[in-house]
Protein backbone atom coordinates (compact mmCIF):
# COMPACT_ATOMS: atom_id res chain seq x y z
CA UNK A 1 0.00 0.00 0.00
CA UNK A 2 2.96 2.34 1.10
CA UNK A 3 4.31 2.18 -2.67
CA UNK A 4 0.88 2.94 -4.09
CA UNK A 5 0.69 5.65 -2.59
CA UNK A 6 3.78 7.11 -3.51
CA UNK A 7 3.23 6.24 -7.42
CA UNK A 8 -0.14 8.05 -6.91
CA UNK A 9 1.31 11.42 -4.91
CA UNK A 10 3.93 11.54 -7.42
CA UNK A 11 1.27 11.72 -9.84
CA UNK A 12 -0.58 14.23 -8.23
CA UNK A 13 2.54 16.08 -7.78
CA UNK A 14 3.08 15.97 -11.55
CA UNK A 15 -0.25 17.23 -12.41
CA UNK A 16 -0.12 20.18 -10.24
CA UNK A 17 3.15 20.65 -11.46
CA UNK A 18 2.17 20.61 -14.86
CA UNK A 19 -0.99 23.00 -14.13
CA UNK A 20 1.29 25.54 -12.33
CA UNK A 21 3.58 25.49 -15.57
CA UNK A 22 0.85 25.73 -18.37
CA UNK A 23 -0.71 28.49 -16.72
CA UNK A 24 2.75 30.27 -16.51
CA UNK A 25 3.12 29.72 -20.07
CA UNK A 26 -0.64 31.17 -20.68
CA UNK A 27 0.32 34.26 -18.65
CA UNK A 28 3.05 35.23 -19.85
CA UNK A 29 1.96 34.21 -23.61
CA UNK A 30 -1.05 36.69 -22.40
CA UNK A 31 1.45 39.29 -21.74
CA UNK A 32 3.77 39.22 -24.53
CA UNK A 33 0.33 39.05 -26.71
CA UNK A 34 -0.90 42.26 -24.76
CA UNK A 35 2.07 44.24 -25.68
CA UNK A 36 2.74 43.41 -29.15
CA UNK A 37 -1.06 44.29 -29.46
CA UNK A 38 -0.21 47.72 -28.11
CA UNK A 39 3.08 48.02 -30.29
CA UNK A 40 1.51 47.32 -33.43
CA UNK A 41 -1.57 49.57 -33.10
CA UNK A 42 0.94 52.59 -32.24
CA UNK A 43 3.32 51.97 -35.07
CA UNK A 44 -0.44 51.77 -37.52
CA UNK A 45 -1.62 55.07 -36.53
CA UNK A 46 1.87 56.90 -36.78
CA UNK A 47 2.33 55.15 -40.39
CA UNK A 48 -1.44 55.98 -41.45
CA UNK A 49 -0.99 59.49 -39.34
CA UNK A 50 2.08 60.13 -42.31
CA UNK A 51 -0.29 58.71 -45.16
CA UNK A 52 -1.32 62.56 -48.03
CA UNK A 53 -4.65 61.75 -47.79
CA UNK A 54 -5.81 65.31 -46.86
CA UNK A 55 -5.73 69.12 -48.23
CA UNK A 56 -5.66 72.87 -46.67
CA UNK A 57 -7.59 75.24 -48.49
CA UNK A 58 -4.75 77.63 -48.92
CA UNK A 59 -4.53 81.25 -50.83
CA UNK A 60 -6.21 85.03 -50.02
CA UNK A 61 -9.22 84.92 -48.07
CA UNK A 62 -9.18 80.85 -47.44
CA UNK A 63 -9.92 81.61 -43.55
CA UNK A 64 -12.73 82.90 -44.45
CA UNK A 65 -13.89 80.90 -47.31
CA UNK A 66 -16.20 78.32 -47.70
CA UNK A 67 -14.74 74.95 -49.16
CA UNK A 68 -18.33 74.01 -50.95
CA UNK A 69 -18.74 77.12 -52.57
CA UNK A 70 -15.40 76.84 -54.38
CA UNK A 71 -15.61 73.67 -56.39
CA UNK A 72 -12.75 72.30 -58.44
CA UNK A 73 -9.66 73.99 -56.90
CA UNK A 74 -6.36 73.34 -58.27
CA UNK A 75 -3.66 71.63 -55.58
CA UNK A 76 -0.81 73.73 -57.27
CA UNK A 77 -0.56 77.81 -56.08
CA UNK A 78 -1.12 80.47 -59.11
CA UNK A 79 -1.30 83.35 -57.52
CA UNK A 80 -2.91 84.41 -54.85
CA UNK A 81 -5.81 82.36 -55.96
CA UNK A 82 -7.48 79.24 -53.78
CA UNK A 83 -6.07 76.44 -53.83
CA UNK A 84 -5.95 73.49 -52.21
CA UNK A 85 -2.23 72.41 -50.45
CA UNK A 86 -1.84 68.10 -50.28
CA UNK A 87 -0.69 67.15 -46.52
CA UNK A 88 -0.61 64.50 -43.92
CA UNK A 89 -3.72 62.86 -42.17
CA UNK A 90 -1.92 64.16 -38.79
CA UNK A 91 -2.57 68.29 -40.60
CA UNK A 92 -6.56 67.55 -40.83
CA UNK A 93 -6.75 65.91 -37.03
CA UNK A 94 -6.14 69.76 -35.65
CA UNK A 95 -8.05 70.53 -32.84
CA UNK A 96 -10.69 72.69 -34.48
CA UNK A 97 -14.18 71.12 -35.32
CA UNK A 98 -14.91 69.45 -38.17
CA UNK A 99 -18.44 70.81 -40.19
CA UNK A 100 -19.18 68.84 -43.76
CA UNK A 101 -22.14 70.63 -45.60
CA UNK A 102 -24.72 68.22 -46.29
CA UNK A 103 -23.28 66.87 -49.58
CA UNK A 104 -19.93 66.56 -48.48
CA UNK A 105 -18.32 64.73 -51.60
CA UNK A 106 -16.15 67.15 -53.40
CA UNK A 107 -15.78 65.11 -56.52
CA UNK A 108 -12.17 63.75 -57.16
CA UNK A 109 -8.35 65.08 -57.06
CA UNK A 110 -5.38 63.22 -59.03
CA UNK A 111 -8.24 59.92 -59.28
CA UNK A 112 -8.76 59.73 -55.75
CA UNK A 113 -12.44 60.58 -54.58
CA UNK A 114 -12.10 63.59 -51.49
CA UNK A 115 -14.59 64.44 -48.94
CA UNK A 116 -15.30 67.89 -47.17
CA UNK A 117 -14.73 67.44 -43.31
CA UNK A 118 -14.28 71.26 -42.53
CA UNK A 119 -16.39 73.49 -45.33
CA UNK A 120 -15.41 76.74 -43.44
CA UNK A 121 -13.56 78.55 -40.35
CA UNK A 122 -16.55 78.88 -37.51
CA UNK A 123 -14.83 81.99 -35.29
CA UNK A 124 -17.36 81.21 -32.44
CA UNK A 125 -17.00 77.62 -32.24
CA UNK A 126 -15.57 75.70 -29.38
CA UNK A 127 -12.40 73.31 -30.15
CA UNK A 128 -13.26 70.00 -31.11
CA UNK A 129 -10.58 69.09 -28.30
CA UNK A 130 -7.58 70.64 -26.62
CA UNK A 131 -4.46 70.60 -28.62
CA UNK A 132 -1.62 72.54 -29.80
CA UNK A 133 -2.96 76.03 -31.01
CA UNK A 134 -2.32 76.56 -34.87
CA UNK A 135 -4.06 78.22 -37.50
CA UNK A 136 -7.05 76.55 -39.13
CA UNK A 137 -8.31 76.02 -42.72
CA UNK A 138 -10.77 74.13 -44.46
CA UNK A 139 -10.15 70.81 -45.31
CA UNK A 140 -10.41 67.84 -47.03
CA UNK A 141 -9.63 64.15 -46.57
CA UNK A 142 -9.90 61.43 -48.80
CA UNK A 143 -11.60 58.35 -49.04
CA UNK A 144 -8.59 55.72 -48.50
CA UNK A 145 -7.78 57.98 -45.60
CA UNK A 146 -11.48 57.78 -44.22
CA UNK A 147 -11.22 54.25 -44.44
CA UNK A 148 -7.89 54.01 -42.95
CA UNK A 149 -8.70 56.03 -40.15
CA UNK A 150 -11.80 54.03 -39.63
CA UNK A 151 -10.43 50.41 -40.07
CA UNK A 152 -7.59 51.03 -37.52
CA UNK A 153 -10.59 52.35 -34.88
CA UNK A 154 -12.16 49.53 -35.52
CA UNK A 155 -8.93 47.51 -34.72
CA UNK A 156 -8.28 48.99 -31.56
CA UNK A 157 -11.94 48.17 -30.30
CA UNK A 158 -11.85 44.78 -31.41
CA UNK A 159 -8.50 44.41 -29.41
CA UNK A 160 -9.92 46.31 -26.37
CA UNK A 161 -13.39 44.08 -26.49
CA UNK A 162 -11.08 41.67 -26.68
CA UNK A 163 -9.01 41.57 -23.98
CA UNK A 164 -5.67 42.05 -26.03
CA UNK A 165 -5.32 45.33 -25.32
CA UNK A 166 -5.09 46.97 -21.72
CA UNK A 167 -5.77 50.16 -20.46
CA UNK A 168 -2.22 50.71 -19.84
CA UNK A 169 -1.68 49.68 -24.09
CA UNK A 170 -4.52 51.92 -24.89
CA UNK A 171 -2.79 54.82 -22.82
CA UNK A 172 -0.48 55.73 -25.34
CA UNK A 173 -2.60 55.68 -27.78
CA UNK A 174 -4.59 58.52 -26.28
CA UNK A 175 -3.06 61.63 -28.73
CA UNK A 176 -4.43 59.38 -31.41
CA UNK A 177 -8.14 58.45 -29.95
CA UNK A 178 -8.97 61.53 -28.47
CA UNK A 179 -9.20 63.53 -31.67
CA UNK A 180 -10.50 60.61 -33.29
CA UNK A 181 -13.05 60.14 -30.60
CA UNK A 182 -14.97 63.54 -30.31
CA UNK A 183 -18.23 64.02 -31.57
CA UNK A 184 -17.86 66.07 -34.96
CA UNK A 185 -15.24 63.40 -36.33
CA UNK A 186 -17.45 60.24 -34.91
CA UNK A 187 -20.26 62.27 -37.11
CA UNK A 188 -18.39 62.66 -40.36
CA UNK A 189 -16.96 59.33 -40.12
CA UNK A 190 -20.05 57.50 -38.70
CA UNK A 191 -21.04 55.80 -42.40
CA UNK A 192 -17.49 53.64 -42.09
CA UNK A 193 -17.65 52.83 -37.97
CA UNK A 194 -19.56 50.01 -36.96
CA UNK A 195 -21.92 50.61 -33.74
CA UNK A 196 -18.93 48.88 -31.42
CA UNK A 197 -16.58 51.22 -32.82
CA UNK A 198 -18.84 54.69 -31.65
CA UNK A 199 -19.54 53.18 -28.49
CA UNK A 200 -15.97 53.00 -27.97
CA UNK A 201 -15.42 56.10 -29.12
CA UNK A 202 -18.15 57.00 -26.61
CA UNK A 203 -15.66 55.57 -23.84
CA UNK A 204 -13.12 56.98 -24.94
CA UNK A 205 -14.80 60.77 -24.38
CA UNK A 206 -15.81 59.44 -21.27
CA UNK A 207 -12.39 58.53 -20.33
CA UNK A 208 -10.45 61.27 -21.61
CA UNK A 209 -12.77 64.26 -22.59
CA UNK A 210 -11.26 66.61 -25.26
CA UNK A 211 -7.67 66.13 -23.50
CA UNK A 212 -5.48 64.78 -25.98
CA UNK A 213 -2.47 64.61 -23.64
CA UNK A 214 -2.25 63.80 -19.85
CA UNK A 215 -1.68 66.55 -17.59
Amino acid sequence: MTGWRVIVGFLIGAVIASVITAGMFLYTGAKVLQATTARELLAEIVAIDSLQEGWLLQGEASQTAKLSDHPGLPVTQSGSGLWLMPVEIRVILDEAQWNSPPDASYGFIQGRRVWIIRDQILPDAPLSYSGVKQEHFPELISSDGRQELCAWIERVQIAYNGGTLTDRGLAPLRPYLVPLAQEDRVSALRILLSQDARNFLAGIRARWGKASFAD
